[in-house]
């Protein structure tokens, strides 16, 4: 809706207020309330008499769109003047001065000591056009105790009513310094071209900072919208290696000036290129046309982006090669830069390759697609159903059928009654397990059978975060059906049993024999067939492998012994260790699998 996703200038044709008697609107921004239900349009220039109100491609939170509004209405002209509502003192050399309504400009304000002596310095505003209130600071030239008189001459409201009375005063005493200056207390990178400013208390304005020495722009340095005491850094460009950041100019909310403070703070660029989480095909809701949707693993830039590649699409059971159209255009998603959109009308080419019904597999490649730190993306690959552009974007809701233990007690499986979108779908933050992390979800091709299509989602717990087994409260929410606007209604259930996965461990290895070690686990466990360890002499491998079974059976048990080859005192100085194999079949009761993140040592 708006261009910078947040407020000001709306996205093109989303609003529009046409003139029908000559009394031109000017440039429209707007502001959505915090509830999200009222959108409070400015207009440049002040309105009245009758205009033709459009106002389109307006969204809800599912995804919905609201109906088109085409109206004709009469605006009356703004003929009261503006007025000085309230004067809050909020601390000791802050003020904030409430008006009635927004004021286009604030005119010339002077300011006078009490006696009427003029005040030359010491003493600012901050308001902005639009804007109903401002704030008056007084820094440290001014003393505490001192009264300030501010005069506002000629303030206008948006329609150009005059300030009444006009003069119009307000009076300010400076308060007394609380005698404790500010002090920076910490800065932390967040990301590959940002920090954090962390202060000891609030201050009166934004800091000045800089990087190696020159000035970050002011609009650069942003206050948090939850901690008065942070504030977010972006640089000019990557931050990487030791940098001296510099913060100046800054002062508490008494008028106590923090010194000026220098620290040599080592950035680390993040290396990693952004890789293809999920693809999915979606229909615009503008044009009603196809497009690839690609979800990276990190947010991406998307300069002047082209994507190219090949591979093959299947139709009527023939498999035909696929070289896709050179340099076709990516978009980057409105809303969340993880996500960018490839054309497929574009990117498919002619008849003779864009074939709808077809199944294409392709292998791509990007240009000027990038992470913040400026790291190419890596080359990816998709599969999808070519659909037909001009088809309207579903509405269908998708439902849950089946939640049940995976394949491992790491795994859960989430079935779908229909194949669902692939963003929402692997976002594992759409998945909560009562005493469990999801750690993240993968999903699997979507299967049609009998007439019916299924998808099953596979949730990736993070290892020993379950730590019983038993019974869950499972909520699932917020995915959407392939192509669908709207997400899926709540889904709860509370009857699925999910073993624990916190794995076994060995806690201690003894050479109890010349030819026996024995192995004491963290709880019980059992044994299989197959052989679990190799034994290493000095951490190596013996010139004959010697691979060995960990004699545990059908019984579970905390201890169990492995007979190895005899050793002599030299292969005990060497050193013996124990090498898990990849046909370890130890497992506790729940099944888990035997944790050997590292060779095991064998003690005496």
């Amino acid at each position: 809706m708006f261009a910078d996703d947040k407020s000001g200038a709306f996205d093109a044709n989303v609003v529009a207020i046409k003139t029908i008697d000559n009394v031109e609107a000017g440039n429209l921004s707007g502001k959505l309330s915090e509830d999200g239900k009222t959108l409070t349009v400015t207009t440049e220039k002040a309105v009245s008499k009758r205009y033709n109100v459009v106002i389109d491609g307006i969204k809800a939170k599912d995804g919905s769109a609201f109906a088109k509004y085409d109206e004709v209405v009469t605006f009356a002209a703004d003929t009261t003047a503006p007025a000085i509502v309230s004067t809050v003192k909020d601390s000791a050399s802050t003020f904030t001065v409430t008006f009635s309504e927004p004021l286009k400009q604030i005119g010339t304000v002077t300011y006078k000591y009490a006696d009427g002596t003029p005040v030359t310095a010491g003493v600012s505003n901050n308001h902005v056009a639009g804007a109903d209130k401002v704030t008056f600071t007084m820094t440290s030239e001014i003393a505490a105790g001192k009264t300030v008189v501010a005069t506002i001459i000629g303030a206008q409201d948006t329609a150009g009513n005059l300030l009444t009375p006009n003069p119009a005063t307000v009076t300010m005493v400076k308060g007394a310094l609380d005698g404790v200056a500010p002090t920076v207390s910490a800065i932390t990178q967040t990301g590959a071209t940002t920090f954090t400013v962390k202060f000891s208390e609030q201050l009166a304005a934004n800091p000045t900072i800089s990087i190696e020495g020159t000035d970050v722009d002011a609009a650069n340095v942003v206050k948090d919208a939850t901690d008065a005491t942070l504030y977010t850094v972006t640089a000019p460009a990557v931050l990487d290696g030791a940098k001296t950041v510099t913060v100046k100019k800054f002062n508490d909310l008494s008028g106590e000036v923090g010194a000026d403070t220098s620290k040599v703070v080592v950035f680390t660029k993040d290396a990693a290129a952004p890789k293809v989480a999920s693809s999915n095909v979606v229909v615009d809701a503008t044009d009603s046309k196809q497009y690839l949707e690609l979800t990276f693993d990190k947010d991406v830039k998307v300069a002047t982006g082209k994507v190219n590649g090949t591979g093959t699409f299947v139709k009527d059971h023939i498999t035909n090669k696929i070289t896709v159209a050179t340099d076709t255009e990516v978009k980057q998603d409105a809303t969340n830069k993880k996500v960018v959109r490839v054309n497929l009308d574009a990117l498919l080419g002619d008849t003779t390759t864009d074939v709808e019904g077809a199944t294409y597999n392709l292998d791509l490649k990007f240009t000027n697609v990038t992470s913040a730190a400026d790291v190419a993306v890596e080359d990816a690959k998709a599969t999808f159903t070519r659909g037909k552009d001009g088809v309207p974007a579903s509405d269908a809701v998708v439902k849950v059928t089946a939640v049940e233990q995976g394949t491992d007690n790491n795994k859960v499986n989430v079935t779908f009654d229909q194949a669902v979108d692939g963003a929402s779908a692997t976002n594992a933050a759409n998945y909560k397990i009562d005493g469990a992390v999801v750690e993240s979800v993968t999903l699997s091709p979507a299967v049609t059978a009998n007439g019916a299509t299924t998808q099953v989602a596979v949730l990736n717990l993070k290892a020993g975060s379950n730590e019983f087994t038993g019974t869950r409260n499972i909520n699932i929410s917020n995915v959407k059906a392939l192509g669908s606007t709207k997400v899926m209604e709540p889904f709860h259930i509370n009857t699925v049993e999910l073993k624990e996965n916190v794995a076994p461990v060995v806690t201690s290895a003894k050479l109890t024999g010349t030819k026996e070690i024995t192995l004491t686990f963290s709880e019980a466990v059992v044994g299989g067939t197959e052989v679990d360890f190799e034994v290493l002499i000095e951490g190596k491998s013996q010139a004959t492998a010697e691979n060995v079974d960990a004699a545990v059976d059908a019984t579970a048990t905390n201890t169990a012994k492995v007979t190895i080859a005899e050793v002599d005192a030299d292969k005990i100085k060497k050193g013996i260790s124990l090498k898990a194999l990849t046909s370890i079949d130890v497992k506790d009761a729940a099944g888990n699998v035997l944790s050997v993140p590292a060779n095991i040592v064998v003690t005496q």
